[in-house]
């Protein structure tokens, strides 16, 4: 619940704040200098600023600046004149988000005409304290992609997703996406500047987007911005707003399997003998997009001109999906329908005084989620999940060195899956019971349930300008009050059990079956995260160096929450009750970050720039849920299934093979969930933990070809320590201590042999651990290990705003994460350590993809990546004339590791690595898409547009996943490939 102590300070501060003018907000910077011919500065000129709601006027200090802070991104016009002199006008000074835009005017003596300027402001930055990619609204219409963030993030150096999504096929799910050296679970989300980032998934977002709510998307992977909380990508999405002129847009888009059949392929279907299918796979059939279909409405404008404005939006996105399968009758539909509406309202209060308030709400329907080759169509889930945001801004400018800002944000997140299975039975009571059979494919149902994820935060800034000499300064200053909570009642169907066949976890003796009952579900969680920063901006010379740090306390606590007794195994698996309790850790770090950037020459057209970051790990509600004793825990009963069924029918007892009809013998209790009475957890967490920590070093060079025109070369060292891991624990027969196992704690267990992928053989001996040294708890420890993660990269990048008639932009990125492991982790750890794991000195550093969807057997890693993507206009002066754009993508394929399931003495089921971790790759893949546009004036200020995209142009039907399990009956069978070459045709009407 949010500190109500806390809110009232806020609120009330609210009344006399303004916008900040830090990096991750929705907002961008211009500085304006005012010099005389002759190049000396001239104070007491008046800058107007217009374009965007009521004028800004700013009188020139005594060195001749004028600084706009807080400014929306877009382009405005720029007046600078004072009595004797020349008045002069840039009417398109682009604005983007995060950036400080500079604009010198040099105004003549006694010259009475109005000179206009016409050059385009410098794309080069000295200020910047942050890398990354800031996609324009223009990029966002103009070139072809599957219109959500996700897929924009592939134009961003540095940052690897786990999907292709090929014309909007993947625009129903989330995708899993890192950054440079680092998990996908140190990602960010915000809209309009507040964090909605979902930390019981941490990493992802609390809900989905209309793609033409947004003006400007910005990615940050890294720098000196003491805003930027983690190591991850910073995901900043900014919706329009209303100004003084009726502006808005509708349209309707279109894109379908059968358009043009002419031209486009049919969904790939191999069969026996195809080099792509393993020896024994007799065919599949590829994933493909079957239709969707993308319409809305977007518009604002004045409601008091120059006092109050409003904006809103509207839109659908109706996606119909088939997944890859072996046979026909095994393709599934995967259908999602994203509904969004968004509400926006800004106003001036004063001269110096404005405000906004805004309401986003995503509605995402989706029937199927989750369908692959594993997951059969009742066992998919259907969604629902609502979830509003709402922001409230107050702006001020006290003069022009001083402004304040802050905001209230409030995130309503939530989500309901449900089983196929269920959905049909009518109540989860009476849906059948889940099965995970021997070739690890899930059958009848699966887990169902909701989860509600609210949070709400504010923030406060303060920006300070002043002069030292000749040194000039932007002091910054602010802070953040977040405050997230969740709790996930989740059930399986029928008695809150399901069933596994035994050789899924390794056991040879096809009699042997498992059945695992649910002991309790996610509880409620609470999470506090407050934060405090400083920085400042010191420009002298040619020499700019900003120097800051960031004060962050991460803390959450388990609440008071009471679990039912588990319907199959009451007597074991009662009813609990908790009263609750604080993690036994609090988080609390400072993070140290300085930048450096060096003007070359008169004209400052070159930019060497070196940045050194610190980073710390985001709190997820997984590392405080694991100490709760009515969490997600499981026990695990091993028993003879008789009757083959795969289904726990009753423990026989004496009974059992009689002819009684009992059908199963309970033989061992793999795992004892906590005693009910002493409310104990078996996992426990070192009470000294503290976050891993990400060092950052960046190094690079820009130059601006034109001021339009920037191109880069940057180097990223990035180093993390401190990584967390758990160890298993085990207890002392003899003194009944607890602790972590060491190496000595196993003895050789047998081996396991097998084929690889490639035909060659292997043979792994196995350990276990050796009881009479200490038996496990059925736990383990959160520690930070000594293992490290070093990543080195170098990436070469360029960008042409649009002017005269074409824009590009592109980067080429090379580098990979590796681990350096110490012998002291080897000495403590699990000789065959899980196949996900490192605990190889030098082995790839590698994410394998937790986003939404079938994507868990994808592992994140490229050593090379690329993007290209630009437009032409052929002939824009001409009635015929038209645009051309493209956008082209393509990276390393991605590791397939090879690893072999088999259970041990101990009773733990490990999947042991039998190949080398990159052994084995995906291919390598190239995307092309393509878009053809035409734009219509009508009357007045009315026009529109029509497009023709064409996604994956070569129709090449990569594979994209494949079973790496090697002792299943389907080793190496294709999961999934590349969905064929798609047409999207589109109609938008524009006015102004």
């Amino acid at each position: 619940m949010f500190r109500t102590k806390w809110l009232g300070l806020a609120l009330v501060a609210l009344l006399v704040v303004a916008a900040p003018a830090t990096a991750q907000v929705p907002t961008g910077n211009l500085f304006v200098d005012v010099t005389d011919n002759e190049g000396n500065a001239l104070p007491g000129a008046t800058v107007t600023v217009a374009g965007q709601g009521a004028p800004k006027v700013q009188v020139t200090n005594a060195q001749g600046a004028a600084r706009f802070l807080g400014l929306g991104p877009g382009r405005v016009g720029v007046t600078a004149e004072l009595d004797g002199f020349s008045t002069v006008e840039a009417p398109n000074v682009v604005i983007s988000v995060g950036r400080n835009s500079t604009l010198e005017v040099s105004l003549n003596p006694a010259i009475e005409e109005v000179i206009t300027v016409t050059s385009e402001t410098p794309l080069l930055d000295e200020k910047k304290i942050s890398s990354g990619t800031n996609i324009t609204q223009v990029e966002l219409e103009k070139i072809p992609t599957s219109r959500d963030p996700w897929s924009v993030l592939s134009q961003t150096p540095g940052v690897s997703v786990d999907r292709i999504n090929v014309g909007g096929a993947e625009s129903g799910q989330q995708s899993s996406f890192t950054a440079p050296g680092v998990s996908d679970d140190e990602n960010s989300f915000l809209v309009d500047g507040v964090e909605i980032t979902d930390m019981a998934a941490v990493g992802a977002s609390s809900t989905y987007y209309d793609f033409d709510q947004f003006t400007e998307m910005q990615f940050s992977t890294g720098g000196t911005d003491v805003t930027k909380s983690a190591a991850g990508v910073s995901v900043n999405l900014v919706t329009k707003r209303g100004n003084n002129e009726f502006r808005g847009s509708a349209r309707i888009m279109r894109t379908d399997d059968n358009m043009f059949d002419v031209f486009t392929q049919a969904v790939p279907e191999l069969t026996a003998g195809d080099a792509e299918l393993a020896n024994n796979q007799s065919g599949f059939i590829g994933n493909s997009i079957n239709q969707a279909i993308d319409y809305g409405v977007e518009a604002g404008g004045p409601a008091i001109k120059d006092r109050l404005w409003v904006w809103g939006s509207f839109g659908v996105n109706d996606i119909k999906n088939r997944t890859g399968g072996a046979t026909s009758a095994a393709i599934q539909s995967d259908d999602t329908i994203l509904e969004n509406s968004s509400f926006k309202i800004n106003a001036q209060l004063g001269a110096n005084n404005s405000a906004l308030g805004s309401w986003n709400n995503g509605d995402k329907k989706k029937f199927g989620r989750n369908a692959s080759p594993t997951r059969p169509q009742p066992t998919t889930w259907d969604q629902r999940g609502p979830s509003a945001i709402i922001r409230f801004e107050d702006t001020h400018v006290f003069n022009s060195n001083f402004f304040l800002g802050g905001h209230y944000g409030k995130v309503d997140g939530g989500f309901q899956l449900t089983s196929k299975g269920v959905v049909g039975a009518g109540s989860l009571e009476a849906a059948p019971e889940t099965v995970w059979d021997q070739d690890g494919i899930w059958q009848n149902s699966y887990l169902s349930g909701g989860s509600s994820r609210p949070s709400e935060e504010v923030n406060l800034d303060a920006n300070y300008f002043f002069n030292t000499g000749n040194t000039s300064h932007e002091l910054k200053i602010g802070g953040r009050l977040r405050d997230f909570e969740t709790v996930s009642p989740f059930f399986w169907p029928g008695r809150d059990i399901f069933h596994i066949s035994g050789s899924v976890f390794g056991i040879s003796d096809p009699t042997v079956d498992l059945v695992r009952a649910h002991a309790g579900q996610t509880p409620l969680i609470t999470q506090e995260y407050t934060s405090f920063w400083a920085q400042d901006t010191v420009q002298t010379g040619n020499l700019t160096v900003n120097f800051g740090f960031r004060w962050d306390v991460q803390d959450g606590a388990n609440e008071p929450f009471s679990r039912a007794a588990n319907p199959a195994f009451g007597d074991i698996l009662g009813p609990l009750d908790f009263g609750g309790e604080a993690a036994p850790f609090e988080w609390d770090t400072i993070s140290p970050r300085v930048g450096l950037t060096w003007a070359l020459g008169e004209e400052r057209k070159t930019l060497l720039r070196a940045s050194l970051a610190q980073f710390p790990e985001q709190l997820s509600s997984g590392n405080i849920s694991r100490l709760n004793p009515i969490g997600d825990v499981y026990a695990t009963f091993v028993f003879i299934d008789e009757n083959d069924n795969n289904r726990w029918d009753g423990d026989c007892g004496g009974n059992f093979g009689d002819g009684s009809g009992c059908t199963g013998e309970q033989i061992s209790l793999d795992f004892v969930p906590p005693d009910a009475n002493l409310l104990t957890v078996s996992s426990q967490t070192d009470p000294g933990l503290d976050p891993s920590m990400t060092q950052e070093f960046l190094v690079g060079i820009e130059h601006a070809l034109l001021p339009e025109f920037v191109v880069g070369v940057n180097l990223t060292l990035r180093n993390t320590t401190d990584v967390l891991e758990t160890r298993t624990l085990i207890e002392d027969p003899v003194t009944g201590q607890v602790r972590t196992t060491t190496a000595a704690d196993y003895v050789v267990d047998g081996s396991i042999s097998g084929t690889l992928p490639d035909g060659s053989s292997y043979n792994v001996p196995t350990y276990a651990i050796f009881c009479g040294s200490g038996c496990r708890t059925g736990g383990s420890l959160l520690l930070n290990g000594d293992r490290e993660v070093n990543y080195e990269g170098l990436n070469l990048t360029f960008i042409k705003r649009l002017s005269n008639q074409w824009m590009l932009r592109g980067y080429f990125n090379f580098g990979e994460g590796e681990w350096d492991v110490p012998q002291s982790y080897i000495d403590n750890s699990d000789p065959n350590d899980d196949e996900q794991s490192s605990d190889n000195d030098g082995e790839i550093f590698a994410v394998q993809a937790a986003g939404s969807g079938a994507k868990a057997n994808v592992f994140i890693q490229s050593g090379w990546q690329y993007n290209i993507n630009g437009m032409y206009q052929v002939a824009p002066d001409r009635p015929w004339g038209f645009n051309v754009a493209a956008n082209i993508f393509g990276r390393e394929g991605t590791p397939l590791p090879a690893f072999h399931r088999t259970r041990r003495s101990d009773g733990i089921s490990r999947d042991i690595a039998v190949s080398g971790f990159d052994q084995f790759r995906s291919d390598d893949i190239m995307t092309v898409d393509l878009r053809l546009e035409k734009e219509f004036a009508a009357t007045g200020n009315v026009g529109f547009t029509l497009s023709l995209d064409a996604f994956n142009v070569f129709d090449d039907d990569y594979v994209l996943q494949r079973e790496r399990r090697t002792n299943t009956s389907q080793a190496d069978w294709l999961r999934e490939t590349l969905s064929p070459r798609v047409w999207r045709l589109g109609v938008r009407l524009n006015w102004r």
